[in-house]
Protein backbone atom coordinates (compact mmCIF):
# COMPACT_ATOMS: atom_id res chain seq x y z
CA UNK A 1 0.00 0.00 0.00
CA UNK A 2 2.84 2.37 0.92
CA UNK A 3 4.72 1.37 -2.24
CA UNK A 4 1.56 2.02 -4.29
CA UNK A 5 1.28 5.51 -2.81
CA UNK A 6 4.95 6.17 -3.58
CA UNK A 7 4.47 5.05 -7.18
CA UNK A 8 1.40 7.23 -7.51
CA UNK A 9 3.33 10.17 -6.10
CA UNK A 10 6.18 9.52 -8.53
CA UNK A 11 3.72 9.30 -11.45
CA UNK A 12 2.04 12.51 -10.34
CA UNK A 13 5.38 14.32 -10.18
CA UNK A 14 6.24 13.04 -13.67
CA UNK A 15 2.88 14.21 -15.03
CA UNK A 16 3.37 17.62 -13.43
CA UNK A 17 6.81 17.89 -15.02
CA UNK A 18 5.44 16.90 -18.44
CA UNK A 19 2.57 19.37 -18.06
CA UNK A 20 5.05 22.11 -17.19
CA UNK A 21 7.16 21.30 -20.25
CA UNK A 22 4.12 21.35 -22.55
CA UNK A 23 3.03 24.69 -21.07
CA UNK A 24 6.55 26.00 -21.63
CA UNK A 25 6.39 24.77 -25.22
CA UNK A 26 3.04 26.53 -25.81
CA UNK A 27 4.44 29.71 -24.29
CA UNK A 28 7.53 29.39 -26.46
CA UNK A 29 5.41 29.12 -29.62
CA UNK A 30 3.41 32.22 -28.71
CA UNK A 31 6.54 34.19 -27.83
CA UNK A 32 8.36 33.06 -30.98
CA UNK A 33 5.39 34.06 -33.14
CA UNK A 34 5.24 37.50 -31.49
CA UNK A 35 9.01 38.00 -31.79
CA UNK A 36 9.07 36.96 -35.44
CA UNK A 37 6.09 39.16 -36.31
CA UNK A 38 7.72 42.19 -34.65
CA UNK A 39 11.08 41.35 -36.21
CA UNK A 40 9.57 41.10 -39.70
CA UNK A 41 7.75 44.41 -39.23
CA UNK A 42 10.90 46.19 -37.98
CA UNK A 43 13.03 44.61 -40.68
CA UNK A 44 10.81 46.05 -43.43
CA UNK A 45 11.11 49.52 -41.90
CA UNK A 46 14.88 49.19 -41.59
CA UNK A 47 15.21 48.02 -45.20
CA UNK A 48 13.24 51.06 -46.33
CA UNK A 49 15.43 53.37 -44.25
CA UNK A 50 18.59 51.84 -45.71
CA UNK A 51 17.49 52.06 -49.34
CA UNK A 52 19.27 55.39 -49.79
CA UNK A 53 22.57 53.97 -48.52
CA UNK A 54 22.20 51.01 -50.84
CA UNK A 55 21.38 53.20 -53.83
CA UNK A 56 24.47 55.27 -53.13
CA UNK A 57 26.59 52.13 -53.23
CA UNK A 58 27.20 51.74 -49.47
CA UNK A 59 26.22 48.05 -49.56
CA UNK A 60 28.72 47.02 -46.86
CA UNK A 61 27.25 49.58 -44.46
CA UNK A 62 23.75 48.20 -45.09
CA UNK A 63 24.90 44.61 -44.43
CA UNK A 64 26.69 45.57 -41.20
CA UNK A 65 23.65 47.42 -39.86
CA UNK A 66 21.33 44.53 -40.69
CA UNK A 67 23.69 42.00 -39.09
CA UNK A 68 23.97 44.09 -35.93
CA UNK A 69 20.20 44.48 -35.69
CA UNK A 70 19.65 40.74 -36.21
CA UNK A 71 22.12 39.80 -33.46
CA UNK A 72 20.71 42.21 -30.89
CA UNK A 73 16.99 41.76 -31.60
CA UNK A 74 16.53 38.10 -32.42
CA UNK A 75 17.65 35.44 -29.97
CA UNK A 76 18.14 32.70 -32.56
CA UNK A 77 19.02 30.04 -29.98
CA UNK A 78 15.77 30.53 -28.09
CA UNK A 79 13.72 30.62 -31.30
CA UNK A 80 15.28 27.37 -32.50
CA UNK A 81 14.78 25.61 -29.16
CA UNK A 82 11.80 23.55 -30.39
CA UNK A 83 12.18 24.03 -34.14
CA UNK A 84 10.09 21.51 -36.14
CA UNK A 85 8.48 19.92 -33.05
CA UNK A 86 5.14 21.36 -34.17
CA UNK A 87 5.19 18.85 -37.07
CA UNK A 88 4.78 15.93 -34.64
CA UNK A 89 1.12 15.26 -33.78
CA UNK A 90 1.57 12.00 -31.84
CA UNK A 91 1.35 13.35 -28.28
CA UNK A 92 3.52 10.77 -26.52
CA UNK A 93 6.34 11.15 -29.06
CA UNK A 94 6.04 14.93 -29.03
CA UNK A 95 6.11 15.01 -25.23
CA UNK A 96 9.29 12.91 -24.84
CA UNK A 97 11.09 14.95 -27.51
CA UNK A 98 10.06 18.26 -25.89
CA UNK A 99 11.29 16.91 -22.54
CA UNK A 100 14.70 15.90 -23.91
CA UNK A 101 15.20 19.04 -26.02
CA UNK A 102 14.43 21.10 -22.91
CA UNK A 103 17.11 19.15 -21.03
CA UNK A 104 19.67 19.73 -23.80
CA UNK A 105 18.78 23.42 -23.93
CA UNK A 106 19.06 23.87 -20.16
CA UNK A 107 22.46 22.14 -20.18
CA UNK A 108 23.62 24.46 -22.99
CA UNK A 109 24.60 21.43 -25.08
CA UNK A 110 24.58 22.41 -28.78
CA UNK A 111 21.92 20.47 -30.66
CA UNK A 112 19.82 20.47 -33.80
CA UNK A 113 16.40 18.87 -34.17
CA UNK A 114 14.87 18.26 -37.58
CA UNK A 115 11.45 16.97 -38.61
CA UNK A 116 10.65 17.85 -42.23
CA UNK A 117 7.35 15.94 -42.50
CA UNK A 118 4.10 16.07 -40.56
CA UNK A 119 3.75 12.96 -38.38
CA UNK A 120 0.10 12.26 -37.55
CA UNK A 121 0.25 8.50 -36.98
CA UNK A 122 2.64 5.68 -36.16
CA UNK A 123 2.54 2.23 -37.79
CA UNK A 124 -0.60 0.51 -36.40
CA UNK A 125 1.03 -2.55 -34.80
CA UNK A 126 3.73 -0.59 -32.97
CA UNK A 127 3.19 0.20 -29.30
CA UNK A 128 3.99 3.91 -29.08
CA UNK A 129 5.34 3.45 -25.53
CA UNK A 130 8.04 1.20 -27.00
CA UNK A 131 9.07 4.10 -29.25
CA UNK A 132 8.95 6.49 -26.28
CA UNK A 133 11.35 4.15 -24.44
CA UNK A 134 13.73 3.96 -27.41
CA UNK A 135 13.73 7.72 -27.91
CA UNK A 136 14.16 8.34 -24.17
CA UNK A 137 17.06 5.87 -23.81
CA UNK A 138 18.96 7.17 -26.84
CA UNK A 139 18.50 10.81 -25.80
CA UNK A 140 19.67 9.98 -22.26
CA UNK A 141 22.77 8.24 -23.64
CA UNK A 142 23.55 11.21 -25.89
CA UNK A 143 23.07 13.66 -23.01
CA UNK A 144 25.25 11.64 -20.61
CA UNK A 145 28.02 11.29 -23.19
CA UNK A 146 27.83 15.00 -24.02
CA UNK A 147 28.13 15.94 -20.34
CA UNK A 148 31.15 13.64 -19.96
CA UNK A 149 32.73 15.11 -23.09
CA UNK A 150 32.27 18.68 -21.82
CA UNK A 151 33.75 17.69 -18.43
CA UNK A 152 36.76 16.15 -20.17
CA UNK A 153 37.40 18.95 -22.68
CA UNK A 154 36.20 21.86 -20.48
CA UNK A 155 34.48 23.25 -23.57
CA UNK A 156 30.71 23.17 -24.17
CA UNK A 157 31.37 23.32 -27.92
CA UNK A 158 33.13 19.95 -27.82
CA UNK A 159 29.70 18.31 -27.49
CA UNK A 160 26.92 18.24 -30.07
CA UNK A 161 23.71 16.27 -30.59
CA UNK A 162 21.80 15.98 -33.88
CA UNK A 163 18.29 14.50 -33.99
CA UNK A 164 16.06 13.64 -36.93
CA UNK A 165 12.49 12.30 -37.04
CA UNK A 166 10.78 11.51 -40.33
CA UNK A 167 7.79 9.72 -41.81
CA UNK A 168 6.44 9.60 -45.33
CA UNK A 169 3.16 8.00 -44.22
CA UNK A 170 1.42 5.92 -41.53
CA UNK A 171 3.41 2.78 -42.50
CA UNK A 172 6.84 4.30 -41.87
CA UNK A 173 8.69 5.98 -39.01
CA UNK A 174 12.35 6.99 -38.84
CA UNK A 175 14.36 8.27 -35.89
CA UNK A 176 18.05 9.13 -35.83
CA UNK A 177 20.20 10.64 -33.11
CA UNK A 178 23.93 11.40 -33.42
CA UNK A 179 26.27 12.69 -30.75
CA UNK A 180 29.96 13.37 -30.38
CA UNK A 181 31.75 10.82 -28.22
CA UNK A 182 34.87 10.45 -26.06
CA UNK A 183 35.94 6.87 -26.77
CA UNK A 184 36.18 6.12 -30.48
CA UNK A 185 37.24 2.50 -29.88
CA UNK A 186 33.96 1.21 -28.41
CA UNK A 187 32.50 -1.75 -30.33
CA UNK A 188 28.90 -1.33 -31.57
CA UNK A 189 28.15 -4.99 -30.75
CA UNK A 190 29.69 -4.64 -27.27
CA UNK A 191 27.53 -1.66 -26.28
CA UNK A 192 24.35 -3.66 -26.96
CA UNK A 193 25.29 -6.36 -24.44
CA UNK A 194 23.35 -6.35 -21.17
CA UNK A 195 25.46 -4.89 -18.40
CA UNK A 196 28.00 -3.15 -20.63
CA UNK A 197 28.67 0.45 -19.63
CA UNK A 198 31.49 2.97 -19.64
CA UNK A 199 29.87 4.80 -16.71
CA UNK A 200 30.74 4.24 -13.06
CA UNK A 201 27.89 2.76 -10.92
CA UNK A 202 25.67 2.40 -14.00
CA UNK A 203 23.85 -0.82 -14.87
CA UNK A 204 24.20 -0.40 -18.63
CA UNK A 205 20.76 -1.71 -19.58
CA UNK A 206 19.77 0.98 -22.11
CA UNK A 207 20.80 -0.43 -25.49
CA UNK A 208 20.18 -4.01 -24.37
CA UNK A 209 16.58 -2.97 -23.61
CA UNK A 210 16.33 -1.45 -27.09
CA UNK A 211 17.55 -4.74 -28.57
CA UNK A 212 14.71 -6.54 -26.77
CA UNK A 213 12.15 -4.06 -28.11
CA UNK A 214 13.53 -4.43 -31.63
CA UNK A 215 13.08 -8.22 -31.44
CA UNK A 216 9.30 -7.69 -31.06
CA UNK A 217 8.97 -6.03 -34.47
CA UNK A 218 10.15 -7.80 -37.66
CA UNK A 219 9.83 -4.59 -39.68
CA UNK A 220 11.91 -2.51 -37.24
CA UNK A 221 15.55 -2.10 -38.19
CA UNK A 222 18.13 -0.49 -35.91
CA UNK A 223 21.76 0.30 -36.70
CA UNK A 224 24.63 1.69 -34.65
CA UNK A 225 27.62 3.41 -36.20
CA UNK A 226 30.76 4.92 -34.66
CA UNK A 227 32.74 7.05 -37.08
CA UNK A 228 34.91 10.18 -36.96
CA UNK A 229 34.17 10.82 -33.29
CA UNK A 230 30.39 10.46 -33.65
CA UNK A 231 27.98 7.81 -32.36
CA UNK A 232 25.00 7.34 -34.66
CA UNK A 233 21.77 5.55 -33.71
CA UNK A 234 19.32 5.00 -36.58
CA UNK A 235 15.94 3.27 -36.45
CA UNK A 236 13.42 2.71 -39.21
CA UNK A 237 10.04 0.99 -39.10
CA UNK A 238 8.75 0.23 -42.58
CA UNK A 239 5.56 -1.83 -42.58
CA UNK A 240 5.09 -1.65 -46.36
CA UNK A 241 8.49 -3.28 -47.03
CA UNK A 242 7.67 -5.99 -44.50
CA UNK A 243 4.36 -6.76 -46.22
CA UNK A 244 6.02 -6.96 -49.61
CA UNK A 245 8.63 -9.44 -48.36
CA UNK A 246 6.02 -11.88 -47.04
Amino acid sequence: MVQEKLLNKKDQEKLKQQQHQLEEYASYLEKSEDDLRAFRHDYKNILNSLKVSAQEGNVQEVIQKLDKYTETNLNSKALLKYKDVNRIYVKSIKSIIISKLTELYNLNIPYNFECRSNIHNLPDHVNELDLVRIIGITFDNAIEESKALVAEKHDIRSAEVQIMVYSDGPDEFEFEIRNKIQNKKISTSQIQQRGFTTKKDHKGLGLANIKEIESKYPDMSISYTIQDGWFDFYMIIDTEDGEEDE
